[in-house]
């Protein structure tokens, strides 16, 4: 992880620049979740910062700056107030697929949420659901099911460890995973 320049304005927190390499997202959790409480800037912005700042206790509202349209899965979840006139367009529909959907409910109520996919049962459990959905004529979308996850109140950094998964699968990389 690397901030760029950071500083602190009327108790608040400013990252300038917040990018997260593979295995940091536990520096950028402890690094703002030891800040006081107050909203948290991201910027620029992507989707695994995202996630990870989701899961800071003490925001109290994530501002994103520069959002782009590759942020879709969390602009879909939360539906945030755009601060400008550009306004990124997400379906209303969540998951196209209700049985995606249904599958993503069970799949919520089943694994422990405090862990999300890091736990192999939990991760075998939902690996084995998403490659059914697949054998059975449900295509899943990782965006998607990103923004699911989210919306049904994963962790954020299990979201994003489902979409990561989900791309696998859809790879081809989960025939190995069964």
């Amino acid at each position: 992880m690397m901030i760029e320049e950071e500083r602190h304005v009327d108790r608040g927190y400013v990252a300038s620049s917040v990018r997260l390499a593979d295995g940091a997202i536990t520096a950028l959790g402890w690094v703002l979740g030891h800040l006081r409480r107050g909203p948290v800037l991201v910027c620029p912005p992507d989707l695994k910062s995202l996630a990870s700042a989701e899961e800071v206790r003490q925001a109290t509202a994530i501002v994103v700056i520069g959002a782009h349209s590759g942020l879709k899965p969390w602009i879909s979840a939360f539906r945030p107030e755009p601060l400008t006139s550009a306004v990124i367009s997400v379906s209303d529909c969540l998951v196209s697929d209700p049985v995606v959907w249904t599958a993503m409910e069970s799949f919520t109520d089943v694994i422990n949420s405090g862990t999300g996919l890091a736990h192999p049962c939990d991760r075998a459990l939902v690996t084995e659901g998403l490659l059914d959905l697949r054998r059975s004529g449900h295509p899943f979308d990782p965006d998607e099911l990103m923004a699911a996850a989210l919306r049904l109140n994963w962790r954020g950094t299990a979201a994003w460890d489902l979409r990561v998964l989900a791309t696998q699968l859809n790879a081809g990389c989960g025939a190995g995973m069964r």
